[in-house]
C-alpha cells in the first residue's frame, strides 16, 4: 500500500494536468505535405464502408500537421486499443532490461516457480523472453483460457509446448500477457505503474488505464485505453529509437530491434499479404512501406511509423479488415510527401480545417417527433435489458435502459447533434475475458442522437466515446419490436419484442 501512494504522490501533479495539444502543432505545407493528399486521405478514409472513424492524427518532423476527430468522438477522449497495446508490452520490458532486471535470453519458467503444476518440458524449459516478445513461444494459441481461467500464467504455463521456441511465429495475446507478468514480477509494479514511472511521466501521458487479470496483472495484450495524442507520442519515440527530448527512455539498440523483421509472420485471414506479411519484430508489425513498421490493433487502431520521412500517421476507429485504412496512407498521403516546405497554401488549409472542425459520424435521419412518453417491456434478449423508456420534450429528450441484474442507463439524445451522458456501467465489448473491463479507472461517456424515421419508427445511435463500441436501436411502434445491433464488425442484429406499458 505505502508503494502504491508513493506512486499516486509522485504522479499527482502530472494526472492533474492536461494532456491534449502537448506536442506542437504546424501546417502541412509548413512540414513538406501536400495540403491536398491530407485532404485526400481524411476523405478517403471518412469514406470507407462500414468504418467508423474515431481519430486521426499526422505528425511530421515531430509536428501535428493534421488531426481529425469526427463527432461525437474528441481530442481529449481515451480509446481501447486492442493489440496495439502489446507495443506498450515491448518498451516496458526494454525498460526493465535497461534497468538490469531481466534479458531477452531469460528463461520463461524461471520466473514462476510457484506457478508450476507437473513436469517441465524441455520446450518449456527452453522458452526465452525473446520468444514470448517475437510470438514464437511454441504454445498453440488458445483464445479461450482467459474466458474460463483465474489463474492464468498457471494454466499457460501447463499447456504443451509443441514447437521449438523460436521457430514458429503463432500471434498469440497471451505471450503478451505473460510478458506483462514478467515485467510485475522483476519490478514489483504492475506494468501500468513501472511504465507510467519509465515513460509516462517523462513523456506527459496523463491519461491512460489498463484492463488486469483476474489476479491483478495488466493484460499486456489487450485493454490499455489512451488518447490519440498518446499513440502519436508512441510512433515519435519509436521513430527516435527510444529518446525523448534528449532523454533515453529506451535502449535505442532495444527499440531498433523491436521496430525490425526478426520473424516471420502475418494475419492471412485478416490483412492481405502486402501489409500483413511483412514481418514481425518485438511486438511490432513490419508495413508495406519501405522501412515502416506499426503498432496494429484489432479493428483498425494503428500508429503508423515511416522513418525515412519522419511521418507517423495514428488512426483508431472501428473497421473489420484495417488493410483498407493502411492504403489511405499508402495511396493517397505518401504521393504528397516532399523533402522541403512548401509554399503556403491558404486555401487548401482553409479546406482541411473546415473537414476536420465539421467531420461526424452519421447521425440519424429524419424528423424531430413531438413531446411524448413511452414505457417499453421488452421480451427476453441477449442484452438482458428489461425494461427501456423514452421521453421527448421542448428541453430534453432522454433514453432510460433498464437492465435485468445491472444499473440503468440514462441517455440524453440529440436530434441532429450529438450529446453526452456519463455511463453507470461498461459499454459492449467483444471480449469475453474474466476480469474484463477491470482495472479502468475512469468512467465511460456515451454519446447519443436520435431522429423518427417515418411516424412509427424511431432510430437511436449511441457511441460509446472513451471506448471503440456504439449501438443502434430502430424501435418499431407499428410491429412493437426493437432492433438492436452493437456496433463490431459482423454483429447481426437482434430483434426483441416489446410490450407498451
Amino acid at each position: 500500500m505505502k508503494r502504491q501512494l508513493i506512486l499516486l504522490l509522485a504522479l499527482l501533479p502530472l494526472l492533474l494536468a492536461a494532456q491534449v495539444g502537448d506536442l506542437p502543432r504546424s501546417t502541412p505545407a509548413a512540414e513538406g505535405i501536400s495540403t491536398q493528399a491530407v485532404i485526400n486521405m481524411m476523405d478517403s478514409l471518412m469514406s470507407l464502408p462500414e468504418c467508423d472513424i474515431h481519430h486521426v492524427m499526422v505528425v511530421r518532423h515531430g509536428k501535428v500537421v493534421a488531426e481529425l476527430h469526427p463527432a461525437p468522438f474528441r481530442a481529449e477522449d481515451s480509446h481501447t486499443l486492442y493489440s496495439a497495446s502489446k507495443t506498450f508490452t515491448s518498451l516496458a520490458v526494454g525498460c526493465a532490461i535497461d534497468d538490469n532486471l531481466l534479458r531477452l535470453d531469460d528463461r520463461v519458467m524461471t520466473f514462476f516457480p510457484d506457478k508450476r503444476t507437473n513436469r517441465v518440458s524441455d520446450n518449456m524449459a527452453d522458452m526465452t523472453v525473446r520468444d514470448l516478445l517475437m510470438m514464437a513461444s511454441g504454445v498453440k494459441p488458445d483464445w479461450t483460457m482467459r474466458n474460463n481461467s483465474m489463474d492464468w500464467v498457471k494454466d499457460w504455463l501447463a499447456k504443451p509446448v509443441d514447437d521449438k521456441p523460436g521457430s514458429l511465429f503463432q500471434y498469440d495475446s497471451m505471450c503478451t500477457f505473460m510478458l506483462s507478468a514478467i515485467v510485475q514480477r522483476v519490478t514489483g509494479y504492475t506494468m501500468l505503474e513501472y511504465l507510467q514511472k519509465k515513460l509516462f511521466a517523462p513523456m506527459h501521458i496523463t491519461v491512460a488505464d489498463w484492463e488486469t487479470s483476474p489476479d491483478g496483472i495488466n493484460t499486456g495484450g489487450w485493454g490499455l485505453r489512451v488518447q490519440a495524442e498518446t499513440m502519436a507520442k508512441l510512433g515519435l519515440l519509436l521513430l527516435n529509437k527510444g529518446n525523448w527530448n534528449g532523454e533515453q527512455l529506451v535502449s535505442a539498440n532495444y527499440v531498433t530491434d523491436a521496430c525490425s523483421r526478426l520473424i516471420d509472420g502475418g494475419a492471412k485471414e485478416t490483412v492481405p499479404a502486402t501489409d500483413g506479411n511483412q514481418g514481425y519484430g518485438y511486438q511490432v508489425w513490419q508495413s508495406k512501406w519501405t522501412g515502416s513498421f506499426r503498432a496494429d490493433g484489432a479493428m483498425g487502431q494503428y500508429t503508423v511509423v515511416v522513418p525515412q520521412e519522419d511521418l507517423v500517421v495514428v488512426i483508431l476507429g472501428m473497421k473489420l479488415y484495417g488493410h483498407e485504412e493502411l492504403a489511405c496512407i499508402w495511396n493517397q498521403l505518401m504521393p504528397g510527401l516532399k523533402n522541403a516546405p512548401l509554399k503556403p497554401e491558404n486555401r487548401l488549409q482553409k479546406k482541411l480545417d473546415s473537414l476536420c472542425a465539421k467531420a461526424s459520424l452519421a447521425l440519424p435521419q429524419g424528423k424531430k417527433g413531438k413531446s411524448q412518453s413511452k414505457k417499453l417491456q421488452l421480451a427476453s434478449n441477449k442484452f438482458s435489458i428489461r425494461q427501456m423508456e423514452l421521453s421527448f420534450g421542448a428541453a430534453i429528450n432522454t433514453m432510460t435502459v433498464d437492465y435485468e441484474a445491472e444499473d440503468s442507463e440514462k441517455y440524453v439524445l440529440g436530434y441532429g447533434t450529438w450529446c453526452y451522458s456519463p455511463l453507470n456501467g461498461y459499454p459492449y465489448y467483444s471480449i469475453n475475458a474474466i476480469n474484463r473491463m477491470k482495472g479502468f479507472t475512469h468512467g465511460f461517456t456515451a454519446a447519443a442522437a436520435y431522429a423518427w424515421v417515418s411516424p412509427v419508427a424511431l432510430e437511436v445511435r449511441v457511441h460509446y466515446v472513451d471506448w471503440i463500441s456504439g449501438m443502434t436501436y430502430v424501435f418499431d411502434f407499428d410491429k412493437h419490436e426493437v432492433t438492436i445491433r452493437d456496433s463490431y464488425p459482423n454483429a447481426k442484429p437482434v430483434t426483441i419484442p416489446f410490450t407498451i406499458l
